[in-house]
């Protein structure tokens, strides 16, 4: 199979697996691999040993052990009570309680619900809170989706390992640990800026109410050993990382290459288990992502397979060439970031571009990590979407019906519009600062 052919078949592939997905209710990963096996088995003469080969088994393990271990603290509650008296804190302030939560979100999500565990937690307290107090559903939600999105995908939460799963897997650790870091970088800066102008736009003709919160139950001791675990886990990541940076340190660049999110999180999953912090079986029944898990390593292995055709390298080329290299960061994002309405960022999207990044780079002269910097913040944009998991969350959140069939088309209209921030910010060089400082 040449490359052409296997373009053609390669997206006929994806087209097929996502109409199976959605038509038939079968996994997306379990048809992808169906495919995998047919295109391997009958196109490219493979044993089904040798298909069975391309399975991310490091992906794999990266989802589900640090899913298992922020598992706990989702199973015993401790992250939604913990985000209650952090507003309750804040009450004095009403008049800014929604950057508060923002905040609050951005923190939640960071300390491990994640992008998508963190809206079911934050969209019910946000919507009642603007009930009460008086300012826009519009900005309720978009302070769970900004704020969880900020924090959920940093490189020590669950979502932001799969996607340093799915980076090493196409492009190799070094480029996967820098990307990471770079990606969560611009997640402290860009979604804070846009929710703040949006915030201050409605703040000029809001009027909050004085309202009296209630103060929230105390955390007891196996939530507060929970938080505890989650906050060393975190510190053994992010320190020598910052280390690294500032001081160019070798202990901590020792620790970092040994002891890396998988290991520490190992390592919190035992420590949880003997300290009694939450029901360890019905955390892996309930809290590891098993579905997605599937879904996003089966469409892996078809396309790493199919990637062995050459295709990525002539597309990679192609827009190397063709293209200004002040163009190509943009175009990145805005094409991850309109696929990201239509199919899924870890399952299609990330394995569809990444291949062709190391052809990219040479061609254009732009690195390997701000290109993937620029894409996984295209295909974050568009999570506000209710269409996407974490915007249908947030809206579900909101009880009021009337308000709920107002709030879907606006979020449908601020993705897009913080999608077309992101690619306006594609143009000043921000994703290559980004990406240097790490590199």
């Amino acid at each position: 199979m040449t490359g052409t052919s296997g373009l053609f078949i390669f997206l006929a592939a994806i087209f097929l697996s996502i109409i199976l997905g959605t038509k038939t209710r079968c996994n997306l990963g379990i048809a992808g691999l169906s495919f995998a096996f047919l295109i391997g088995l009958l196109l490219m003469e493979k044993t089904a040993a040798e298909v069975v080969g391309y399975f991310p088994t490091t992906l794999f393990f990266t989802m589900m052990i640090v899913s298992f271990f922020y598992g706990y603290a989702a199973e015993n509650q401790s992250l939604k009570v913990l985000s209650k008296w952090m507003i309750y804190i804040c009450r004095a302030k009403l008049q800014i309680l929604p950057l508060v939560l923002y905040l609050v979100t951005f923190v939640i999500s960071a300390t491990g619900a994640g992008a998508g565990a963190t809206p079911v937690i934050m969209a019910p307290i946000a919507f009642s809170l603007a009930e009460q107090i008086g300012f826009s559903p519009v900005v309720a939600v978009l302070s769970v989706n900004l704020g969880a999105l900020g924090g959920g995908i940093q490189a020590w939460t669950s979502s932001g390992a799969m996607f340093h799963g799915i980076a090493e897997t196409y492009l190799g650790m070094h480029a996967a640990d820098a990307a990471g870091w770079s990606y969560g970088f611009v997640l402290l800066w860009v979604p804070a800026v846009f929710f703040l102008l949006v915030y201050l736009w409605y703040q000029r003709n809001t009027n909050m109410a004085v309202v009296e919160l209630s103060k929230p139950e105390s955390l007891d001791s196996e939530q507060k050993r929970t938080i505890w675990v989650i906050v060393l886990v975190m510190v053994l990541v992010i320190a020598p990382v910052l280390v690294n940076v500032l001081l160019d340190f070798p202990a901590a660049k020792w620790f970092s290459s040994k002891f890396d999110i998988k290991v520490l999180c190992t390592l919190g999953i035992v420590l949880n288990s003997a300290l009694r912090n939450g029901n360890t079986q019905r955390v892996i029944r309930e809290y590891i992502p098993w579905i997605t898990i599937i879904m996003v390593c089966g469409m892996a292995t078809m396309i790493s397979m199919i990637v062995e055709t050459g295709v990525a390298d002539m597309v990679g080329s192609w827009l190397g060439t063709n293209l200004k290299p002040s163009f190509v960061i943009p175009l990145i994002t805005l094409a991850s970031g309109l696929l990201s309405f239509v199919t899924t960022g870890p399952a299609v999207i990330f394995p569809l571009f990444m291949p062709m990044f190391a052809v990219l780079s040479e061609a254009s002269g732009i690195s390997v990590v701000a290109l993937t910097t620029a894409l996984f913040a295209g295909a974050g944009s568009t999570g506000m979407s209710p269409f996407s998991q974490g915007g249908a969350v947030a809206l579900a959140g909101c009880r009021n019906e009337v308000v709920r069939e107002k709030l879907w088309p606006r979020q449908v209209q601020y993705s897009l519009m913080f999608l077309a921030f992101y690619v306006l910010i594609g143009f000043t060089g921000f994703f290559q600062f980004a990406a240097n400082l790490f590199e």
